[in-house]
């Protein structure tokens, strides 16, 4: 059986970190070994250690972010000889034969990246299937979600965007045709999209597979996910402050490395702020109106 190192950044969330490992565990396809990559600085670590001994820990700095904890444990995956790669946030969940359905996609697929759909922990809807870009006009990311009917077939859908680390299975050798992420660049945010982005700029497909499911937990986000819910200096400082989504750093950086037409990268940048900012004004108008009506 081929074997596949379950990378998992940690930070703090134990909570969801033991759902996390409670799933791995019960997982049907049993040559794995997830390796949990702890930054912070927290002694809850030590709980975890003796409730998942089966688990592998390393160790990083708490300067570290999602991008340099995560090549923390690539590299020692690929020490290890692992044949593939899964990327698994702390609060997403495998289901029982997610594993070992992507890994016989991934056989099928040669050397591609599959991930699984991603569906609402707590909804249990489906969230996302494929996704894209446009920076052109300002979108970094582009969504599209499927009727489940539409997704009873197993079967590969091309995509050209994969989000991030939820359950994406990376054979060892896209690292080595690739690299590993661009923590100097994108240490935090984008850094994922970064990445698939060049991956298929050499040739590597990108597939979504229809029976394979991760559950996300939406418990704790990026500042950014609710504007309407943000009072003025809380909106500014999702502007700058790495742990949102919308930091013009990681945005401004993504699109001048991206932007299909490199000196106007400025532009897409500019177009992505100015629909935040109607967002945010247009979901703070609802609200007091809603406050004031109710």
């Amino acid at each position: 059986m081929d074997k596949v190192a379950i990378v998992i950044p940690v930070y703090t969330g134990w909570n969801e970190t033991k759902t996390c490992l409670e799933a791995l565990r019960a997982s049907t396809y049993r040559a794995l070994e997830a390796i949990v990559v702890y930054h912070g600085t927290e002694e809850e670590i030590n709980d975890l250690q003796r409730q998942y001994p089966e688990a592998r820990y390393v160790f990083g700095s708490p300067a570290l972010w999602w991008a340099g904890a995560t090549n923390l444990g690539i590299r020692a995956a690929l020490r290890e000889g692992a044949r593939y790669i899964m990327l698994l946030n702390h609060d997403c969940y495998v289901d029982r034969d997610t594993i070992g359905r992507l890994l016989s996609h991934a056989r099928q697929a040669g050397d591609a990246i599959v991930a699984p759909i991603q569906k609402d922990f707590l909804t249990r809807r489906v969230t996302a299937v494929t996704a894209g870009t446009c920076f052109v006009l300002g979108f970094p990311t582009l969504v599209f979600s499927w009727k489940e009917e539409d997704l009873q077939t197993p079967k590969l859908l091309p995509t050209r965007l994969i989000l991030g680390g939820r359950g994406a299975l990376i054979p060892a050798s896209v690292f080595e045709r690739v690299g590993l992420f661009d923590e100097r660049n994108l240490p935090s945010y984008y850094s994922d999209h970064d990445f698939y982005l060049r991956c298929r700029r050499r040739g590597i497909p990108l597939f979504v597979a229809s029976d394979c499911a991760v559950w996300i937990d939406r418990t704790r986000t990026t500042l950014a996910a609710d504007p309407g819910g943000l009072n003025l200096r809380e909106f500014l400082a999702t502007l700058h402050v790495p742990r949102s989504h919308r930091n013009l750093r990681d945005l401004t950086v993504l699109f001048r490395l991206h932007h299909p037409i490199r000196p106007l990268y400025p532009t897409g940048v500019a177009l992505n702020l100015l629909r935040y900012c109607v967002i945010y004004a247009c979901r703070r108008l609802h609200r007091r109106l809603t406050s004031i009506n109710g």
